[in-house]
């Protein structure tokens, strides 16, 4: 019966097939169709959303990838370069949301013997974070560079 139905289908202005319902299914499921694409049952008086013609296949939308409980929401990359440019400032752990340390890196700052603490302390945290193992203020490791 579902071979017997013929479909045409309007994709950018311009109409193709027309096809079973088999093959129409076939191409959405594929990705070649969409259910948003217009189409024409033969003997219709009007065109139609291909996703309300009775038969057709409901492809539900990717599922967004599943981020571990352990990573961090925030980027490797401006953790990096807030560390390079200015970690003796603590501004790379206040973007992480460590902003108790980042305060006392910023308080020492001031100071020219806390000038020298903070400035061995941004270079192991550049050194961290950029071989992957710093972690947020949630104790959330940075893993995505972008």
């Amino acid at each position: 019966m579902s071979t017997a139905v013929r479909i045409t289908v309007r994709q950018a202005e311009q109409n193709y097939g027309p096809y079973s319902l088999d093959q129409v299914n076939t191409m959405i499921v594929a990705g070649r169709m969409d259910e948003q694409d217009l189409a024409w049952i033969e003997g219709a008086p009007t065109w139609q959303a291909l996703g309300t013609v009775p038969g057709v296949v409901r492809v539900p939308p990717p599922l967004a990838p599943m981020r571990p409980a352990d990573e961090s929401e925030r980027l490797v990359l401006p953790a990096f370069l807030l560390a390079f440019f200015l970690g003796v400032f603590g501004v790379h752990r206040f973007y992480v949301g460590k902003t108790g340390s980042g305060l006392v890196m910023l308080l020492l700052t001031i100071t020219a013997v806390g000038l020298l603490v903070t400035g061995i302390w941004y270079l192991i945290d550049t050194i961290v974070i950029a071989c992957g193992g710093f972690t947020d203020g949630e104790g959330k490791r940075l893993r995505r560079w972008v």
